[in-house]
């Protein structure tokens, strides 16, 4: 059946009503299979107490997400500690520091000026000014440079000499290093399609191709890529490393007639981000990406990281609390879910004190200050480990 036909809400109800009915049927008949089992084999009655479990968690999890807040954040009493009211400032001009500044003087010119109450000429009143703040946007300029580069020779004539010209991304490039610099930031850092970024080079006077701008970028590209190797070296020497994965859509060709799916890889420390761009999630990709890395890395619940580590026996996992706190969440009515939910609250309650007091792990302080019988070992934003385990 294709429920994403049905518009219905009465009949989308009725569905949900007969599935909700027929899941808590299931439930039960391994409840009683259960209890049938117990005391004759307790290593099927177990499975299938592991099986029961399993199905009370996904009913749980399609429920929330069905129903349940869209966000994660919890109510007042879950807060971590009471929040201070910032004071209010008022609607004023925000400062803006970094912005260039440029006086410009306003003066009156040809025209007379009197003083109203005697009649006599106003003088200039050096050094006072009525002064106001506007900001301005001054479009960028594309330039045609001329280079005359001088030349020298001897007056033998045998012997002549130019003067060296600007640098150049490739021999006899038109276009300068800065024009390919500001197209790579357009379209990697502000998402500008090349096409578009055509169309506004027309605007302003100039005529260029995609074609033309592809071979700027695949000269830039040539000169950071051994950056990016010396990056990724970087990012693996680190002792400790984020890593996740995410999905990447391709543009979808004419042959295929759709988009394919690539994934993007995510190594990070705190000062450097590494990027992966692969066709697969799959164990070998991970597998590749952390065999030479000796270090704990924190990443989520998905296989292939324990996949690598069972690889390379120098990897330590850590799995990120919010991951755990999401799992626990469609169960904080039981007392042990919501035990795992006060601890997972404290944990953040360290990270947020070592951010605050700007501590490094020796310093950072043990668990038990806020009555929870672990150490921290380690702390990054997002993720722990305690000594104990938990």
């Amino acid at each position: 059946m294709d429920l994403d036909r049905i518009s219905d809400v009465d009949v989308l109800r009725t569905l949900l009503k007969a599935q909700i009915k027929e899941s808590e049927r299931l439930k039960a008949e391994l409840k009683t299979a259960y209890e049938q089992l117990r005391g004759k084999d307790e290593a099927k009655a177990q499975q299938l107490a592991l099986r029961l479990a399993e199905v009370e968690r996904q009913h749980a999890q399609a429920l929330q997400a069905l129903f349940g807040p869209s966000s994660e954040r919890r109510g007042k009493d879950d807060e971590a500690a009471p929040r201070k009211r910032e004071p209010k400032t008022g609607h004023g001009p925000k400062a803006q520091p970094q912005l260039a500044l440029q006086d410009v003087y306003h003066r009156v010119e040809h025209m007379p000026v009197a003083c109203g109450l005697c009649g006599s000429a106003l003088v200039e009143w050096k050094d006072q000014y009525e002064e106001s703040e506007e900001i301005d946007f001054v479009a960028p300029q594309l330039v045609l440079k001329r280079h005359l580069r001088q030349k020298y020779r001897c007056t033998c004539g045998a012997c002549v000499q130019t003067s060296p010209g600007p640098r150049k991304l490739f021999p006899k490039a038109r276009y300068s290093i800065n024009f390919a610099l500001h197209v790579a930031v357009q379209k990697y850092v502000y998402h500008m399609p090349l096409a578009r970024q055509v169309k506004s080079f027309g605007h302003s006077g100039l005529a260029v191709t995609t074609a033309t701008l592809w071979d700027y970028l695949c000269a830039v590209h040539s000169l950071l890529e051994p950056a990016m190797a010396r990056l990724e070296e970087y990012v693996l020497s680190q002792p400790v490393m984020g890593m996740d994965e995410t999905h990447w859509k391709l543009l979808a060709s004419e042959a295929a007639g759709k988009s394919k799916t690539w994934w993007v890889w995510v190594r990070r420390v705190n000062d450097a981000v590494h990027y992966t761009l692969d066709p697969s999630r799959s164990n070998a990709v991970a597998i590749r990406l952390l065999k030479d890395y000796a270090g704990t890395v924190i990443v989520d619940g998905y296989r292939p990281y324990e996949v690598a580590q069972m690889a390379n026996p120098n990897i330590q996992l850590a799995h990120c609390w919010s991951h755990a706190r999401r799992e626990v969440l469609p169960f904080e009515a039981d007392p042990r879910a919501a035990r795992v939910l006060r601890v997972v609250q404290r944990m953040y309650r360290l990270e947020k004190l070592a951010a605050e007091r700007q501590l490094s792990p020796p310093q950072l302080p043990v668990c038990g200050e806020l009555t929870h019988p672990f150490a921290l070992k380690l702390t990054t934003r997002g993720s722990v480990i305690c000594r104990g385990g938990a």
